[in-house]
């Protein structure tokens, strides 16, 4: 089977020496290399094409911030952000950019290995503290709940297609499954999601960026 090949880009040190171990214990994952300064990554990126570009993010770095439109723009990987940052001011803009997914420091090492092999598909994944953080209103504070989002590739497919307006029969001709197995994912999102009704779905997806317009 063919490994993920994991480039690091962490400027801290620990937190980089723990990523590092985290991908190489890992027989499924390969460790593509690591980024020491940012000067070097584009270049990293575009001479090793990783599966997935696992980076540390900080808002406040116009240089980081520019140089990961360049890694975006460039179509040449995968990016899932790993960040201290749990503002919507923060977040919502890397939503914007087309980051593929985002983590945070709190979560556990199951969660982000979790998030390395969804964005290695070119699937979404986002930790729960981040959708909370993207759909909380300023006056209702959330406690913080880093639990991953769960939903498998194929749940991503069909949320894709629902929010597209795509009907069930629609999705199970496209995606060459019975009607019922469609029907079975509908109702595993909203259960994974905690939501009630397909209207709610779509909202929740759009507005979080979980799926594009």
């Amino acid at each position: 089977m063919k490994k993920i090949k994991v480039l690091i880009s962490d400027f801290q040190f620990l937190t980089r020496e723990g990523l590092i171990h985290m991908v190489n214990e890992k027989n499924e994952y390969e460790l593509a290399g690591v980024v020491n300064g940012a000067e070097e990554l584009m270049k990293e990126v575009l001479q090793q094409h990783p599966d997935v570009l696992l980076m540390d993010y900080q808002s406040n770095d116009p240089v980081l911030k520019s140089l990961l439109n360049q890694v975006v723009n460039s179509n040449a990987t995968n990016v899932l952000i790993i960040t201290n940052e749990d503002k919507k001011e923060y977040i919502k803009p890397l939503l914007d950019m087309g980051i593929k997914g985002i983590v945070t420091k709190k979560c556990s090492q199951t969660e982000i290995l979790n998030a390395i092999e969804s964005v290695s598909k070119n699937s979404r994944f986002y930790c729960n503290r981040i959708l909370d953080l993207l759909i909380e209103h300023d006056n209702e504070p959330k406690e913080v709940d880093c639990e991953p989002t769960d939903l498998s590739p194929r749940e991503y497919e069909v949320l894709q297609l629902i929010t597209k307006g795509h009907k069930t029969v629609q999705i199970a001709d496209e995606l060459n499954v019975s009607v019922h197995t469609i029907n079975s994912h509908r109702k595993n999102i909203l259960k994974k999601l905690n939501l009630k009704s397909p209207t709610e779905l779509i909202v929740y997806a759009m507005e979080t960026g979980l799926v594009k317009a």
